[in-house]
């Protein structure tokens, strides 16, 4: 089934996944790569998860963070609820560290894929670290005073983590990232010149383009469109260039889409209904008495039932997070549909995950369980997409010349 919009194009459906098979678009050899590269690391995945899961019921069941709390004598639960954030992230966070470690230190780099030093990897988990405390304390203060104040905190919690999150993704690309990252106008004038004509055909105001340095820890691509108004930027990782110009054009494309389409507006009433159900099955579970004496404490509004939060936010987000996943695939077709009407180039887009897949080692046969939790749609769905919107709109699907020219070669970007 196919739909005519007010554009005259007709397009694949937007809601249900285009049928693809990864055989079909890269040779046995990339699938292959693909399956050997993944499996280590799905197991580690499951252990991980089991793990943080032991580390969560361990910690609620000895009433760690409530006697640590009593032994230090805090009256101020403010300071006490910091305190709970900061121990219970730095735990799990020596808990995280080995596979952590072992995945961006060892494993990645055997394939060719981390570029990251023993330093900079330390100075990332340092920074990391209290970066998210600062995050977590920003979050849950507010919420926690909410839960003290009244019963119906589920409800005013949700409008203020959703308040708080709009505020954070505002100031991310101008605070939070240059900790991690340096950002420096985009220096190609012709990628440039692309990147000003692809927002002008949108009809979406940028404030520059730039690039990042992510090759010091990674050759992995990604290029997206950062903040609100006087924030909104363009950024290009720097491995990006060694792709030609066009298929840096194609990816900006989608991203710019997704701005044409204000899908962070279009995504608060899904997000706020997930969090508000998350919330008020919290709410519900926590009027289980027997629940909180497990964790010693007397109600949810104790600064030591944190880690209980955790856990049980986790456990219920399971579930209330896949109508935000299904919305979220939903938007990125809406944005590669976008590229397509810019452009008009499906050959090129389907060149852009020919390209991109292989040399991310892409997961290009996930799990049913990983499609339904996936953010993204896989790489064969994305090009089996655009070769269905050429075949409906009489638009030849002709791939970019091979020989292509990078932006900047490889050892030009590595150095």
């Amino acid at each position: 089934m196919t739909t005519v919009d007010s554009k005259n194009d007709r397009r694949p459906p937007l809601w249900t996944a285009t049928r693809a098979d990864a055989a079909d678009w890269f040779d046995r050899e990339e699938v292959e790569r693909s399956r050997k590269y993944k499996r280590p690391l799905k197991r580690l995945s499951l252990v991980n998860s089991v793990i943080s899961a032991i580390f969560l019921v361990v910690l609620i069941a000895t009433e760690a963070i409530p006697n640590l709390l009593d032994g230090l004598g805090l009256t101020n639960w403010p300071l006490s609820l910091v305190v709970a954030i900061v121990v219970v992230l730095g735990l799990g966070s020596l808990i995280d560290l080995p596979s952590s470690a072992w995945v961006a230190l060892s494993y990645d780099k055997k394939w060719e894929l981390s570029t990251t030093s023993t330093k900079t990897f330390v100075l990332d988990q340092i920074k990391g670290y209290f970066v998210t405390v600062l995050l977590l304390s920003a979050i849950f203060l507010p919420v926690y005073a909410v839960i003290r104040a009244t019963d119906n905190w589920w409800l005013y919690g949700t409008l203020l983590l959703m308040g708080v999150s709009l505020f954070v993704a505002f100031v991310y690309p101008v605070v939070i990232m240059p900790i991690f990252n340096k950002f420096v106008p985009l220096g190609d004038e012709d990628l440039k010149a692309r990147i000003d004509k692809v927002a002008d055909l949108a009809g979406v105001t940028i404030k520059g383009s730039f690039t990042m340095d992510a090759s010091k820890r990674s050759r992995r691509d990604n290029a997206f469109v950062a903040g609100f108004g006087p924030t909104k930027r363009v950024v290009v990782f720097d491995t990006m260039l060694e792709h030609p110009a066009h298929t840096v054009e194609q990816v900006v494309a989608h991203e710019i889409g997704h701005y044409r389409l204000q899908h962070i507006l279009t995504s608060i009433p899904t997000a706020l209904l997930s969090t508000l159900l998350s919330f008020g099955l919290l709410q519900l579970l926590t009027t289980w008495d027997a629940l909180l004496e497990f964790a010693g404490v007397q109600s949810l509004g104790d600064p030591g039932s944190f880690p209980l939060f955790l856990g049980l936010f986790a456990l219920i987000q399971m579930v209330t997070s896949l109508p935000t996943s299904f919305l979220s695939r939903h938007h990125e077709r809406e944005a590669d549909l976008e590229a397509l009407r810019l452009l008009r180039d499906p050959g090129c887009m389907v060149d852009v995950w020919k390209r991109m897949a292989p040399k991310n080692i892409a997961d290009l046969e996930p799990t049913w369980w990983k499609r339904l939790n996936a953010s993204h749609p896989g790489a064969a769905e994305r090009m089996a997409f655009a070769t269905e919107w050429g075949r409906l709109n009489d638009v030849e699907v002709v791939p970019p010349p091979a020989d292509a020219p990078p932006v900047k070669p490889r050892e030009s970007v590595d150095a």
